[in-house]
């Protein structure tokens, strides 16, 4: 293999990375679309279910935060 075709190889193998990326990052950014549409078309009584869920997220977040400090769950 020639020194011009490990170029062209990484060159594929770098786009394919990138080609990820980018497909990610889309998923990403339609899913935040598709989720902030969804806030600005409910209900107020919607809205107030998804803040509360939001805020039950967060807690159960500090909560495994606080439990790894204290010692009380193996850390990942």
């Amino acid at each position: 293999m020639g020194a011009w075709d490990r170029v062209r190889k990484a060159f594929r193998r770098e786009k394919r990375e990138l080609d990820d990326i980018v497909g990610d990052a889309n998923a990403r950014a339609n899913a935040a679309l598709d989720r902030r549409e969804r806030e600005l078309n409910a209900s107020p009584t919607e809205k107030l279910e998804m803040e509360q869920e939001r805020g039950a997220d967060v807690d159960a977040e500090f909560d495994a935060v606080r439990k790894r400090i204290e010692g009380t769950q193996p850390s990942d």
